[in-house]
C-alpha cells in the first residue's frame, strides 16, 4: 500500500530542509538549540513537544507500507497547484492523517477541508478527538463543519480518541467510526504493559525522583504537588511542552540569551511564570525536542505524574509507571477509553494528605485489568488498520 502521511508529525521533521513536489529534502543533523531564538523556534515547529508522540505513533503503525510523511503545510502551501495534487493522487493509495483533539470550538479547519477537497484517494483520519463535550455541536466553526462534510461525501475512515467523539461523528454522518485511542497508546506495548504492572505499588507514594507535568505559567498545581510528595532536599523536575508560548512562561533576554543545555535537555536561562515565587525547594525545568532522548531521561525517575497526557505516556513508553491527573475533557475521555488508573482533578486538589492518598490510590489499582483492557484495546487498534487495508 502506498501511503501519504500528513498532519502531526514525529519529531524526524526537525530534519527537513525542504520540499519539492511530493519530494522531501531531509538534512542528515539537527538544528542547533542553545539561543532563545531558537528554543523558541523548536517549540512552535510542534506547538506542543507531546504532540511528536501522536505523530511517532501514526508512523510507527503504518510500518510494513510504503509511507511518504509529506507536512501539512506543504499541503497547504500548494493548495492552488492543481499538478501537486494530481501528482499526489496517481502516486498514493491512501492518505493517512495524523489528527488530535481538531473537533473544538476554537479551531477551525478550513484549510483541512481545502486540502482533503482536492485529495481524491480515501483518506484515514487517526486520532481524532474533542476539546471539550459541552456546546460542541453548536460551536463547532464553520472551516470544521465543511471539513466534515468534504470527508462525508467520501471514502474516509475515522479513528478517534474515545467513545464520545464516535459518536458524535456518527451522528454528523460519517460511515466507518471507530474508538481506537490515541496512536501513541501502541508505539511500545511491551514497555505499556511493564509500566502499568510497576504503577499498583503504593511505595510509589514515596518517590522522590519524579517527572512532573502540568501548566506551569497559569496555575500553582504542580507546585503544590511537588511540595506535597517530595521532601525538603529533592528536586523537582518539571517537563515543559507548550508553556512558553501557550501559558506564559517567559524566558527573558534577547534571542541571543543561551537558555537550553540541549545535552541534558535543560532550560539553563531566567525564566519567569505566575507563581513561581511559590516554589520552595530547588526546581528545574526540563524539555526535549527529540522523543528518544526524552524516554531515555524518563528512564531515570521513578515516576511520571501530572496533568499532561503525553507527558506521562512518553514516561509509560518506557516501561516507567505513570499516573496522570484528568483535567478536562480530551483526558477523560482518551483515559476512560483506554482503561488507565487515573485520579481526577478536583479530588485530588482539594487532598490535604496528597501522599496517603496517593498510597491509598495506588494500592486499589488491578494491574491485570488494566492491562487486559489495554491488550484489548491494542488488538482493537490492529484490528481495525486490517479492516482499512493498512
Amino acid at each position: 500500500m502506498r501511503i501519504l502521511l500528513t498532519g502531526i508529525p514525529s519529531y524526524l521533521q526537525r530534519t527537513i530542509g525542504s520540499v519539492s513536489g511530493l519530494t522531501v529534502h531531509h538534512r542528515p543533523y539537527f538544528d542547533e538549540v542553545t539561543a532563545k531564538k531558537d528554543f523558541l523556534s523548536q517549540v512552535r515547529k510542534i506547538a506542543n513537544t507531546g504532540n511528536y508522540l501522536i505523530g511517532e505513533g501514526a508512523a510507527q503503525s503504518l510500518r510494513g507500507h510504503d509511507v511518504t510523511y509529506v507536512p501539512f503545510w506543504h499541503l497547504v502551501n500548494n493548495r492552488a497547484s492543481d499538478d501537486l495534487y494530481e501528482q499526489a493522487n496517481r502516486e498514493f493509495d491512501i492518505c493517512v492523517f495524523a489528527s488530535a483533539n481538531l473537533l473544538r470550538p476554537g479551531y477551525s479547519a478550513d484549510l483541512e477541508a481545502e486540502v482533503f477537497a482536492k485529495l481524491k484517494m480515501p483518506v484515514v483520519v487517526m486520532g481524532i478527538g474533542i476539546q471539550r463535550k459541552e456546546g460542541l455541536k453548536e460551536l463547532l466553526p464553520a472551516g470544521t463543519l465543511k471539513f466534515l462534510d468534504v470527508l462525508r461525501n467520501r471514502e474516509s475512515y475515522f479513528l478517534t480518541r474515545g467513545y464520545f467523539t464516535a459518536e458524535f461523528l456518527k451522528e454528523q454522518g460519517m460511515k466507518f467510526v471507530k474508538p481506537t485511542g490515541c496512536p501513541s497508546l501502541y508505539f511500545a506495548p511491551d514497555q505499556m504493559v511493564r509500566s502499568l504492572m510497576a504503577l499498583a505499588n503504593p511505595a510509589l507514594a514515596d518517590a522522590q525522583n519524579i517527572a512532573f507535568g502540568g501548566y506551569l505559567g497559569s496555575v500553582a498545581d504542580t507546585i503544590v504537588d511537588a511540595h506535597a510528595l517530595l521532601g525538603p532536599k529533592s528536586v523537582a523536575s518539571y517537563v515543559v511542552q507548550d508553556e512558553v508560548i501557550a501559558y506564559n512562561l517567559e524566558l527573558p533576554g534577547d534571542d541571543a540569551t543561551p537558555v537550553y543545555d540541549r545535552a541534558r535537555g535543560r532550560i539553563t536561562g531566567a525564566t519567569q511564570y505566575k507563581h513561581k515565587e511559590k516554589w520552595q525547594r530547588e526546581h528545574e525545568l526540563i524539555a526535549f525536542f527529540d522523543t528518544n532522548q526524552w524516554r531515555t531521561w524518563t528512564t531515570s525517575r521513578d515516576m511520571c505524574f501530572g496533568r499532561r497526557f503525553h507527558g506521562c505516556i512518553i514516561g509509560m513508553q518506557a516501561g516507567v509507571p505513570a499516573l496522570m491527573i484528568a483535567v478536562d475533557d480530551r483526558m477523560r475521555e482518551m483515559l476512560e477509553f483506554i482503561g488507565f488508573p487515573y485520579i481526577e482533578a478536583a479530588t485530588w486538589n482539594r487532598e490535604a494528605d496528597k501522599r496517603t492518598y496517593l498510597s491509598n490510590f495506588l494500592s486499589t489499582i488491578d494491574a491485570e485489568a488494566a492491562i487486559d483492557r489495554y491488550s484489548a484495546c491494542e488488538a482493537n487498534f490492529r484490528n481495525v488498520l486490517g479492516q482499512i487495508g493498512i
